[in-house]
């Protein structure tokens, strides 16, 4: 990816070799498939609106785009466009405003009628999705336009031997680890505490029967707590809240996981990056029976159970039993190495850029 300035989107020489991009950013990215996966593909030329790494300026910044965006796709499309013939987008409502052929990144599926309606204009060429249940349900509702499944993964060199083995010097000996990653930990009362990609709340219940069960075992939990979950996990030797982390030190803080759960306690229908990450270091993970972790089945990475009972007595087994972790890690591994973001990387470039965005 070749980062360009706005005036070099708008007033640079026709380029029909290149894709652009166009699309908020910032550090840290909260979307681990654009920051790990979009650095990657060389023939984008991105054109970034890069907010504030604070938080409050970032959301300032986030809000003032939102409420400028209709005006944004009217007049900034519109004129890229008549120096790129093609756009990779991430946003469907770009798919209104480019006049050339595009190909949409459907990370996160909007299944409604206007998303529905977006993905049939005649100028896109393709859609990616993270999982073919995606594209199926895109069929039923009337869109015919092709599709290609690139799935969530990992940067697996980014947590190197090093960062592994500092971060295995966390584990006291003889402890087995349950562990979880998030970017922000939240419980009820906190504001977004109804976002079940932050909201620990029923991880911590089946953790107190889990812990009941099996005392050498501890919880770490990767992210940034809100005030509210420090003050009530205070004093509890048997969780660490290790905090928000680099991503390399977040992946290698995983790395040392005897066992991930993955405790959402509803199918939002997208996959889920954190178990391709799951995936990817071979950790074993226990997830609900959801369509959004059915890669745990498929490649033999994880468990995955219709109920908080044998939700428990899962991670309680492995926890408890090092043969079968290790016969579930392998697996995972297996399966990880096709997940890497250079692989898919470059199977992006091959199986939607190269094939619906050619060069000229």
């Amino acid at each position: 990816m070749r980062e360009i300035s706005l005036r070099q989107l708008v007033a640079g020489q026709p380029t029909p070799d290149r894709v652009a991009l166009m699309s908020i950013w910032f550090h840290g990215h909260n979307n681990p498939r654009y920051a790990e996966l979009l650095p990657r593909l060389e023939r984008l030329d991105a054109c970034l609106l890069r907010l504030p790494d604070a938080r409050i300026p970032r959301g300032l910044g986030f809000r003032a785009f939102i409420a400028g965006k209709p005006l944004v796709h009217r007049t900034l499309l519109a004129a890229g466009g008549r120096r790129y013939p093609n756009l990779l987008t991430l946003d469907f409502e770009q798919l209104a405003a480019w006049p050339g052929a595009a190909v949409m990144d459907a990370d996160d599926p909007l299944f409604t009628p206007r998303g529905v309606q977006l993905l049939q204009r005649q100028s896109l060429r393709a859609y990616v999705v993270t999982a073919e249940h995606a594209a199926r349900k895109y069929e039923a509702l009337g869109v015919d336009k092709p599709w290609v499944v690139i799935p969530q993964g990992v940067n697996l060199k980014a947590a190197t031997d090093e960062l592994r083995r500092e971060a295995s010097g966390r584990k006291q000996p003889g402890e087995v680890v349950l562990g979880w990653m998030a970017a922000h930990l939240l419980t009820d009362g906190d504001r977004d505490a109804d976002n079940p990609l932050y909201n620990v709340d029923h991880l911590l219940e089946l953790w107190d029967e889990i812990h009941s069960r099996v005392p050498s075992a501890r919880l770490w939990l990767v992210g940034g707590p809100s005030e509210r979950l420090v003050a009530r996990l205070a004093g509890r030797g048997d969780i660490e809240l290790i905090g928000r982390l680099p991503r390399e030190r977040a992946l290698a803080v995983a790395s040392q996981f005897d066992v991930a759960p993955y405790a959402r306690t509803r199918d939002q229908g997208i996959r889920a990056a954190k178990v391709s990450e799951f995936i990817g270091l071979g950790v074993p993970t226990v997830s609900y029976d959801y369509e959004v972790t059915s890669n745990l089945r498929e490649t033999g990475a994880g468990i995955l159970v219709p109920d908080a009972r044998e939700f428990v007595d899962a991670v309680v087994r492995l926890l408890t039993d090092a043969g079968a972790r290790a016969e579930i890690a392998a697996a995972a591994l297996r399966a990880g190495r096709e997940l890497d973001w250079d692989v898919l990387a470059r199977r992006f470039e091959v199986e939607v850029l190269d094939t619906y965005l050619p060069p000229a």
